[in-house]
């Protein structure tokens, strides 16, 4: 059988492939699926630079996708070939204290596909029925491919406090940033500010449901949030959200830290101001945001920036280290 996958051969070199795979018969609780549409993240562009803590070139990519189910094992029930589906990346060892609570993204080593596990980005894949999603025919798969970033921002906002939701400061406006401010909308935040440079992002963030929106250092001295989300995790926006927030507030992690992080403890300590963090997403998130697809309530209309062949992938890596571009899709052959 031959599979086309996306490849990242070395650091910053990115190709497209056809191979040789031996044929598998499927385990009674595996399915088989295509890929139709996959999404490229930030963290595909630190593995691809070698800048990610658990993963290096040469491997293939791919966390983010939308596929339809080629077959069912003969376990698998409320799947069927023909149905579309998200796929859950995190590949849980259903052994650990976390998998045993359904908290898989807890579990260690963290095994996600494109990093630890075997990537998603070639044509076909096997994957356990667990991690598959079904969703409505009536998404488009490109739309449904945006279920995974949806997710991480469902999550992230559940874990904020009621009280730290009255009025949020969003630190960044890419992809995940621009789907928190839509996350917090339909969760029932209150006002919603976004800092974030780029000036088209910021009018988007608008648009999608922030009440307003600043360029870094524009942000009057004097606003204050009960909740803020960093979706950045550098030292300056970290230093940021620590200032903004009101006493007995909270300060979310959202972004992926490079390295450590000074946090200013004592005026944490004194005013009961909480550091809480976000970590990927729990299988009800994708549940959820699938439902948000299906009826609207989260839009993508403006978040795919560009659609790219997977033939065109060294093309479309180029293009999503651009800073105007938000999510870059790559399209299989068949989708």
């Amino acid at each position: 059988m031959q599979i086309t996958q996306v490849l990242f051969s070395d650091i910053n070199q990115v190709k497209t492939e056809t191979v040789d795979q031996a044929w598998r018969a499927l385990d009674p609780t595996e399915v088989r699926i295509a890929p139709a549409f996959f999404g490229i993240c930030g963290s595909d562009l630190h593995v691809l630079h070698g800048h990610h803590p658990f993963a290096r070139p040469p491997l293939v990519p791919g966390h983010e996708i939308a596929a339809r189910v080629l077959e069912v094992g003969s376990a698998v029930t409320g799947i069927r070939a023909g149905d579309h589906v998200v796929v859950d990346p995190i590949m849980a060892c259903m052994a650990c204290r976390a998998c045993k609570a359904g908290q898989f993204n807890h579990c260690e080593p963290p095994q996600v596909a494109g990093f630890r596990a075997p990537g998603f980005a070639r044509s076909q894949h096997i994957v356990p029925a667990r991690n598959c999603h079904v969703a409505p025919a009536s998404i488009p798969l490109k739309v449904l491919a945006f279920a995974e970033p949806a997710a991480c921002a469902r999550h992230c906002v559940s874990r904020m406090p009621a009280r730290s939701l009255e009025d949020v400061l969003v630190i960044g406006a890419g992809t995940i940033g621009l789907s928190i401010v839509q996350a917090l909308r339909i969760m029932g935040a209150g006002d919603v500010t976004v800092v974030e440079p780029d000036a088209a992002k910021r009018a988007l963030a608008v648009r999608l449901g922030a009440a307003r929106a600043f360029a870094p250092g524009e942000l009057p001295e004097s606003l204050r949030f009960s909740g803020v989300i960093d979706v950045v995790a550098a030292q300056p926006t970290l230093n940021e959200a620590f200032q903004r927030v009101y006493a007995g507030g909270t300060v979310m992690c959202m972004g992926v830290p490079g390295g450590a992080r000074e946090i200013p403890l004592p005026m944490m300590q004194r005013f009961e101001r909480d550091l809480l963090s976000s970590g990927m997403y729990i299988p009800e998130d994708f549940d959820e945001v699938i439902a948000w697809l299906a009826d609207g309530r989260f839009d993508t209309r403006e978040l795919i920036s560009d659609l790219f062949t997977v033939s065109e992938a060294d093309k479309a890596f180029v293009r999503a280290q651009q800073n105007d571009s938000i999510k870059v899709l790559l399209q299989f052959a068949d989708a």
